[in-house]
């Protein structure tokens, strides 16, 4: 859907989120793509009475050791990650990455500069979703340490919410796992 002139992508982690970013659209002058999974999720906002703008990603946690951006479902994991990090001694930073397009390049180029490293984490295929549109600003500004988990160039199996995204590692153990390999190899450099 990145692909279409004009056409905005918007993935609350939700539903907090998503009664704050329906309320944007009623009025929003472009056309808009709201994906969002099958069942129910864990809560990440507590109100819908929260700042939120389209095209603004948000801090859920500060840290320097490196980043993790999230979209949709996955926001809630990369948040636990963060939290299991910190007793390994590593302090991550997490974006709630709602937009997808138009993407917070200023964000991105921000936490490059902070955390020198990034994990983005999505339920969607590794092409063409947050993965590669965060590349595709990292590549032309600072080039950096980058990790994308998603699902692979596959048919994905079949199943619950659950059930995918431990089959595809998204869950808070395969991010942790992949974000203390990080720290770990750029030690070594």
């Amino acid at each position: 859907m990145r692909t279409f002139p004009g056409l905005h992508i918007v993935f609350p982690c939700d539903v907090a989120q998503t009664i704050a970013l329906t309320r944007q659209l009623v009025n929003y002058p472009f056309p808009v793509y709201v994906r969002m999974g099958r069942g129910a999720v864990p809560d990440v906002y507590k109100t819908s009475d929260f700042s939120l703008e389209i095209g603004k990603a948000i801090t859920l946690h500060e840290g320097n050791d490196l980043t993790i951006i999230g979209t949709g479902e996955t926001v809630f994991h990369c948040l636990e990650a963060a939290i299991e990090l910190e007793k390994h001694g590593v302090v991550a930073r997490v974006l709630d990455m709602h937009t997808l397009k138009p993407l917070d390049a200023e964000a991105i180029k921000y936490v490059v500069s902070e955390t020198g490293s990034i994990i983005t984490v999505e339920e969607h295929s590794l092409f063409g979703g947050l993965g590669s549109a965060v590349a595709e600003i990292v590549v032309q500004h600072q080039p950096v340490p980058m990790k994308i988990i998603g699902i692979p160039d596959e048919n994905a199996i079949n199943g619950s919410s659950g059930e995918i995204f431990n089959h595809y590692g998204l869950t808070k153990e395969n991010i942790v796992k992949e974000a203390l390999l990080m720290v770990n190899n750029l030690k070594k450099l």
